[in-house]
């Protein structure tokens, strides 16, 4: 009877988890949503201390324990960090959201050894999609094709180069779950990701997108026909859409100014850089922002690049843990890619990519980040298992 309970609040917390993860791609850091991953970690964490069977099940896990190591020294290091920060008092928060990202990242384990993995994936793909959607049902059409797709569905996120970054990680997602499902016809909606992904007009989730991308294709190809039929059908429908827009023109531009801008990004890196030098040990502590107004009039407030917002935040330890975290991520890749599952080693590569130009931190409440750094690193984490589920 004990074994039955336990059986059945894994699944109750399993699917609360897969409701959350739904209804966050969404709408992004509502409150009433974030319940479903309170109530999700409530059943975990007490799953782990009333039942001895899923407690063992837990610690024998040793391989993804000893990984789990490098983002709970991340987690603490940073926390700690407020110490000697100027609100020493945000000690209590940040903890408390570390705690959060922690069990994020072991219920996606969870769902993963319990067989839950392809509704995870489902839920992203298909909670994005309908994102996708209800930005471009909403947004201006008059302005569509010129001004970038946002300020439209008022529970997007705010940046609208996070909300490139949601279309990415849906696409990776799809593909995994039409993998997992075998379900071809669910191909139909990647254009639909793609195409708004272009109309952000976000040129870093674009080359990210891109460059982990290409990882499918170059590291051990198996590709059928239906593979490049799909593939093509996608590329065809997305080439007419651009260009019935005009929008090829648009995003031309958006290239070519690139380079311009790229002189930008590294007046704010060298500001940052300075600033960390002053305290290159231990850093300035979790709340330190930039305060500098740029060559164009700009004030800026983050670093653009979340290595070096690490540097500033927490100094050398604090660098040198992130690279830990990230240098132990990506010895996982060859283990997925050994089973045929380049599609999660893709997504932790496109975290990586992306956040070069993205500074904001990584510590908080359910927010952006957490879909954009913490869901793809608790992929990959998360080695292949043989699933349990009925």
């Amino acid at each position: 009877m004990l074994l039955n309970k336990t059986s059945r609040i894994e699944k109750s917390y399993a699917f609360i988890f897969i409701a959350f993860i739904f209804f966050s791609a969404i709408f992004c850091n509502i409150s009433k949503v974030n319940l479903f991953f309170h109530v999700s970690l409530i059943l975990f964490i007490g799953t782990l201390i009333f039942s001895h069977k899923t407690r063992i099940t837990f610690i024998n896990d040793q391989p993804y324990l000893k990984g789990l190591i490098f983002p709970l020294i991340f987690l603490i290091y940073f926390s700690l960090s407020n110490l000697w920060s100027n609100n020493p008092g945000n000690i209590s928060s940040t903890l408390k959201h570390a705690l959060y990202l922690l069990t994020f990242i072991c219920l996606y384990r969870q769902m993963e050894k319990l067989g839950y993995k392809k509704y995870v994936m489902g839920a992203v793909y298909i909670g994005m999609t309908l994102l996708s959607i209800f930005t471009l049902v909403m947004v201006d059409k008059t302005t569509l094709a010129v001004n970038r797709l946002d300020i439209a569905f008022p529970w997007a996120p705010d940046n609208v180069i996070d909300l490139g970054g949601y279309m990415a990680i849906g696409i990776f997602c799809g593909l995994i779950f039409i993998r997992e499902t075998g379900k071809n016809w669910l191909y139909l909606l990647i254009p639909i990701l793609l195409t708004s992904l272009l109309l952000t007009q976000s040129r870093g989730p674009l080359i990210a997108f891109i460059a982990a991308f290409i990882l499918l294709f170059i590291i051990n190809p198996r590709y059928t026909k239906q593979h490049i039929f799909y593939g093509l059908g996608i590329i065809s429908i997305v080439i007419v859409v651009v260009f019935l827009t005009n929008f090829s023109a648009i995003f031309i531009d958006r290239l070519e100014s690139l380079y311009q801008q790229s002189f930008i990004r590294f007046g704010i890196w060298q500001n940052a850089l300075e600033l960390a030098k002053q305290k290159l040990v231990w850093g300035w502590g979790f709340d330190q922002n930039l305060t500098f107004i740029n060559s164009i009039g700009q004030n800026i407030s983050t670093t653009h690049t979340i290595y070096l917002a690490s540097l500033l935040k927490g100094g050398l330890i604090g660098f040198s843990i992130l690279m830990m975290v990230i240098g132990y991520g990506l010895l996982q890749v060859p283990k997925h890619i050994r089973v045929n599952h380049k599609i999660e080693g893709s997504i932790f590569i496109f975290s990586l990519i992306y956040y070069m130009s993205q500074g904001m931190f990584i510590i908080g409440n359910p927010q952006e980040f957490w879909f954009l750094f913490w869901f793809p690193l608790s992929v990959i984490l998360s080695t292949p298992i043989k699933s349990t589920a009925p």
